[in-house]
């Protein structure tokens, strides 16, 4: 890739992150999360595809199962834990930006048994 590419994908994508935090400092819950998953969805859709563009392969794999879990929420259902999920990820995805090789096994896990637990 380009370094102008480079440039404009991680200033879009940091921009990304710093929507979702502001999104996120709106939610007082889990309820409120829910009806801001539209929102959310959003930005990890975009990250989910951009970030493996610009060799963040563990950036866009976090993003791709929080999309998922995103667009399952859109319906209306519900999810216990959602808010404290997000708490946690989001400052974590934003360290995938300087650090790509971090381990993110237990946030995939915790995205699953909450996936689990509203099927």
């Amino acid at each position: 890739m380009s370094d102008e590419f480079l440039a404009v994908a991680t200033r879009e994508i940091d921009e990304d992150l710093t929507e979702l935090e502001t999104i996120f400092t709106s939610c007082k819950n889990d309820c409120d999360v829910i009806s801001n998953a539209n929102n959310f969805q959003k930005h990890t859709h975009k990250i989910k595809g951009l970030a493996p563009m610009m060799g963040k392969t563990s950036l866009g794999q976090i993003s791709g199962s929080l999309d998922t879990l995103l667009k399952t929420i859109l319906p209306g259902n519900e999810f216990d834990g959602i808010f404290d999920l997000l708490s946690e990820i989001l400052p974590f995805m934003k360290s995938l930006m300087v650090e790509d090789t971090c381990d993110f096994s237990m946030i995939e896990e915790k995205i699953s048994k909450i996936e689990n637990i509203s099927n």
